[in-house]
């Protein structure tokens, strides 16, 4: 999901990808000190308390504090939607992640293959926690600053869930890549790390993030 990062973070930076071990064993070490951190989708859910303690901004990508709404049809809808990842999980887990991934990337072509043989246990976990998950902000809140990017076309997370994490966050700002689906890291690499270079720049000339971390 992070290759094409590594053509496009400059050296300066150091780049210490995580990985949840859906394909492979699990990397969960990374920088031990991260100033910037990253998560996509369900990631931010995901983050240790450790790596957060020290950050001084953290990029969303296609972010929610809880994936389904909280009333209405888009609510019924998103329920099912888990509700049958879980159920096609136990019988054909293959056509199940080919689905998942082609929605993930609309509305451009797919590219990415499977990696290996997946975990369905843990992916199963997950799903759970996806279906009944709301991410307490008070575990955020304190980072000096939010960036959210958010893909207009996303199909996997509405862009609705990006706002409400937007308007629920002190300080947090909020880009929309209009044209972008919910696969960003891959799709719009480029894109998304311009948008962390530019508010990178401004969290190091904010007075009052510089004295929070003094």
């Amino acid at each position: 999901c992070w290759s094409p990062w590594r053509e496009i973070v400059p050296q300066t930076a150091r780049l210490s990808p995580l990985d949840r071990g859906y394909f492979q064993r699990p990397v969960l070490g990374g920088c031990a000190r991260p100033q910037i951190l990253v998560a996509h989708s369900l990631g931010l859910h995901l983050l240790p308390h450790h790596l957060l303690s020290t950050t001084e901004l953290l990029v969303v990508l296609g972010g929610f504090q809880a994936f389904h709404a909280e009333a209405g049809p888009s609510a019924s809808r998103s329920r099912q939607l888990v509700r049958g990842m879980l159920q096609r999980l136990t019988h054909e887990p293959e056509a199940l992640l080919e689905d998942f991934y082609t929605r993930c990337f609309s509305p451009f072509p797919r590219r990415l293959e499977v990696p290996g043989v997946l975990d369905t246990g843990l992916l199963r976990k997950d799903l759970e926690m996806l279906h009944a998950d709301k991410l307490d902000l008070q575990r955020v809140d304190s980072i000096p600053r939010v960036l959210l990017l958010h893909g207009g076309s996303d199909l996997i997370v509405p862009l609705q869930r990006g706002e409400e994490l937007h308007r629920r966050l002190r300080r947090s700002s909020l880009i929309v890549l209009e044209d972008a689906g919910h696969a960003l890291p891959l799709t719009h690499a480029r894109e998304c790390w311009r948008a962390i270079e530019r508010e990178w720049t401004e969290t190091r000339r904010d007075p009052a993030v510089r004295k929070d971390r003094l």
